[in-house]
């Protein structure tokens, strides 16, 4: 899990890992309501119905713990990396899987242009999602994102 977190706290996936994916989305919201939104951990499942099951302590910030389900895997994550409307990271770790979530944005006028990165690695990671499933659930991220960002 050390190389993970060493990892996550770069902004970067594990190129290597036996299931990984990258999927990007125009925004029309200013990039700090974008940050706003994907970095208030504790309202994801408002948005995103896949979220569920989220328990967490404190407020979103570099260390912060959670438990959360999203598709088949229950994880218990950490927010590693939070660069102030560019780079949102977080570890996950769960049945001998461990994941990284990487979010980055970038501006662009008035929009805002959101990318989600991530690699599942591990013993059971295989039976815990798909290509085809992790594909479609960076999309749903994206789209919940999107959704939630352009409400006035």
């Amino acid at each position: 899990m050390k190389a993970t977190i060493a990892l996550a706290r770069e902004g970067k996936i594990k190129e290597n890992a036996s299931i990984r994916d990258q999927r990007s989305i125009i925004i029309n919201a200013p990039i700090d309501k974008v940050w706003s939104v994907l970095t208030d951990v504790g309202n994801w499942s408002n948005w995103n119905q896949e979220v569920k099951n989220l328990k967490l302590s404190t407020e979103s910030a570099v260390g912060s713990e959670f438990q959360w389900k999203i598709g088949k895997m229950n994880a218990r994550s950490v927010i590693q990396l939070m660069d102030a409307n560019q780079i949102f990271s977080i570890t996950c770790k769960s049945s001998l899987v461990e994941r990284i979530y990487v979010w980055t944005l970038e501006e662009d006028e008035a929009q805002t242009i959101a990318t989600v990165s991530t690699s599942l690695q591990g013993l059971f990671a295989i039976l815990i999602a798909s290509h085809q499933e992790v594909h479609s659930e960076l999309l749903n991220w994206l789209e919940c994102l999107k959704q939630e960002a352009e409400k006035s």
